[in-house]
């Protein structure tokens, strides 16, 4: 009785712990300190975009990476925050991460 419950416990332990956990992950930023998003906009605009978002999303490489992670992939993108001074005072402007859900 004592093997067939032990047998038991190993195969649901085994069971729950080898679920992967995956989420999908998009790239995304977000203005900080201040920063002044009609001045990316404005950029944008200049470079034949609508938006800084729009810009944003129509980066190819930037839309490879929105998928789905799972375990320490996972951990990683979640993990990713990269802040940026962009117009050089000293203060950043911009953080790039991705939201996973």
């Amino acid at each position: 009785m004592k093997t067939k419950l032990f047998l038991i416990a190993v195969i649901s332990a085994f069971t729950f712990t080898s679920c992967e956990k995956c989420k999908d992950c998009e790239a995304s930023y977000e203005f900080i300190n201040g920063a002044n998003e009609e001045d990316y906009d404005d950029l944008a605009v200049f470079l034949g975009y609508t938006s800084f978002q729009n810009f944003f999303n129509s980066t190819d490489s930037i839309n490879q990476l929105n998928m789905e992670y799972c375990e320490d992939d996972l951990t990683d993108k979640q993990d990713y925050s990269e802040e940026y001074d962009d117009d050089g005072d000293g203060t950043n402007d911009i953080r790039y991460f991705f939201d996973c859900k």
